[in-house]
C-alpha cells in the first residue's frame, strides 16, 4: 500500500547530485533526498512493501556509498533511479512528496492542536450515540473532533451498562489497568464507602505516574440523584499551557525540559514511580501533550538553578488550570456522555450534593488504537487519511 498525500504537486525537473538525488515541483519548491534513504526506502515488488510487514530488502545489505546512475521523470510522473548496484526503483511523486523530510515539510506534518476558545467552551462538540454508533460518516466526524480539540459530548447513550463499552470498542479495545477493563464511579448515600467521597476534584489528567498514561478517557452516567448537583469540569491542558508560554517564556520551558517524578503507591497493589515533564513538546515545539496532577507529585529533582523557574511555571499553570473562565462545566444526567484525551484535556468537579445514588462507567482506549481507527475509518470511506504520526502525547 502506497502511502501519499491527497493532493500532490507534479514533479518539474529532478537531479542527481553528491550524496542524493534533488527534485524541483510544479510551484518552484525544491527537495533532496538522500541516495542512502531512497534505496533505502524502495517499495518495489523486489524490495517489499514495509507498511504490511512484508520487507525483503535490509538495510544491511545496501552500501552506505550507494549513487544514483541516472534519474529521470518516467512517463507516469514519477521519479525513476538506476542505482550504482544495478538496481532500479520508480518513486511516486505524491509518496515523495508525503515523505518528504526538510525541515519545512516535516513542519507540515506535525501536530497542531485547535486550542479552545471563548466559543468552544460555549458550544462544545456534541453528537448522538446512536448516530456514531451505526454511521461511518458521523463516527468519523466524531473521531475527527476528539482528535482536533481532544473531547466530545455524547447525548441519549442508552442507560445500559454496556452501551459505554459497545462505542469503546468501535474506537479500539478497552485499556485494562489495576482498576479493570471498566470502571464504576458509584456515589451511594445509603452505603459506608468511600466513594461516597463528594468533595470538589481540581483539574487534572489521570495517572501521570504511568510511563503510558490512559489515552482516551470515556465517561457514561448511568444513575444520578435528580436534585443533585456538582458539575464535571474540562478544561484544554494545551491553551493553559500556550497561556503561560506566552507570558512567563522562561517559566514554560523550564516545564518542558525539566522531569517531574510522579508516584502512586497502594500496598500490595501498585508502587509507580515516573518522571517526564509536565509540558512535552515535539521538535518543532507544538504541544503534544501535559501531564497535570500535583496530588501525585512526588519531590523534584532537576539542576538547582532550575528550582525558582519551575516552581514559577508549575504555580501558575495549576492557577490558569483553576481558571473558571477556561472551564466546561457539566452536569452528566443519565444518558450522557463524554469522551476526551487524557494526554491534553484535564478533568475534575465541583462538590457533589447527592442525596441517593450516582453511577459513572469509565473505560480508557488506548491514543494509537484511537489514530488507527480514524486512519482506517477514513479508508472505508474513501476519504483522504491523515498519515501523519501520532502525536506524540505526554512523553517527553
Amino acid at each position: 500500500m502506497i502511502d501519499r498525500i491527497a493532493t500532490e504537486l507534479p514533479l518539474k525537473a529532478v537531479e542527481a547530485v553528491e550524496a542524493g538525488v534533488r527534485t524541483v515541483w510544479s510551484d518552484g519548491r525544491k527537495s533532496f533526498f538522500h541516495s542512502i534513504w531512497l534505496r533505502d526506502n524502495c517499495y518495489c515488488s523486489q524490495c517489499g512493501d514495509a507498511t504490511i510487514g512484508r520487507r525483503t530488502t535490509r538495510l544491511s545489505d545496501i552500501a552506505l556509498t550507494i549513487s544514483a546512475d541516472t534519474v529521470c521523470i518516467d512517463d507516469t510522473g514519477s521519479l525513476s533511479i538506476k542505482w550504482s548496484d544495478g538496481h532500479k526503483s520508480c518513486f511516486d511523486n505524491g509518496w515523495l512528496q508525503t515523505h518528504a523530510y526538510d525541515d519545512k515539510s516535516r513542519c507540515c506534518r506535525s501536530f497542531s492542536s485547535l486550542l479552545w476558545t471563548g466559543e468552544f467552551r460555549k458550544a462544545p462538540v456534541r453528537v448522538l450515540y446512536s448516530n456514531v454508533l451505526d454511521d461511518d460518516g458521523a463516527f468519523l466526524e466524531m473521531l475527527h473532533d476528539i482528535r482536533d480539540h481532544g473531547i466530545c459530548f455524547l447525548d441519549d447513550v442508552p442507560q445500559n451498562p454496556d452501551a459505554l463499552e459497545q462505542l469503546a470498542r468501535r474506537i479500539g479495545p478497552p485499556q485494562e489497568s489495576n482498576f479493570g477493563r471498566v470502571q464504576d464511579l458509584i456515589v451511594d448515600r445509603s452505603k459506608r464507602s468511600i466513594a461516597n467521597d463528594v468533595a470538589a476534584l481540581k483539574p487534572h489528567t489521570d495517572e501521570p505516574y504511568r510511563a503510558s498514561p490512559p489515552g482516551l478517557l470515556m465517561f457514561h452516567c448511568l444513575e444520578t440523584d435528580i436534585t443533585g448537583g456538582g458539575g464535571s469540569i474540562f478544561l484544554d491542558g494545551f491553551e493553559i499551557a500556550e497561556t503561560l508560554r506566552a507570558e512567563d517564556p522562561e517559566a514554560f520551558d523550564s516545564l518542558t525540559r525539566n522531569r517531574q517524578c510522579f508516584r502512586r503507591h497502594f500496598t500490595g497493589d501498585v508502587n509507580l514511580i515516573t518522571e517526564f515533564p509536565v509540558i512535552s513538546l515535539d521538535e518543532f515545539g507544538h504541544i503534544n501533550g501535559v501531564r497535570i496532577n500535583d496530588r501525585v507529585g512526588a519531590p523534584l529533582s532537576i539542576p538547582s538553578q532550575e528550582v525558582p523557574q519551575y516552581y514559577r511555571g508549575m504555580q501558575r499553570l495549576l492557577s490558569l488550570s483553576e481558571d473558571p473562565a477556561r472551564c466546561i462545566v457539566k452536569i452528566l444526567r443519565p444518558g450522557d456522555a463524554v469522551i476526551f484525551d487524557n494526554h491534553r484535556v484535564l478533568h475534575g468537579r465541583t462538590a457533589l450534593t447527592i442525596t441517593g445514588r450516582r453511577w459513572l462507567r469509565w473505560i480508557q482506549v488506548k491514543r494509537g488504537d484511537f489514530h488507527s481507527t480514524l486512519r482506517i475509518t477514513a479508508e472505508k470511506l474513501a476519504v483522504p487519511s491523515d498519515l501523519r504520526p501520532l502525536h506524540r502525547g505526554a512523553y517527553g
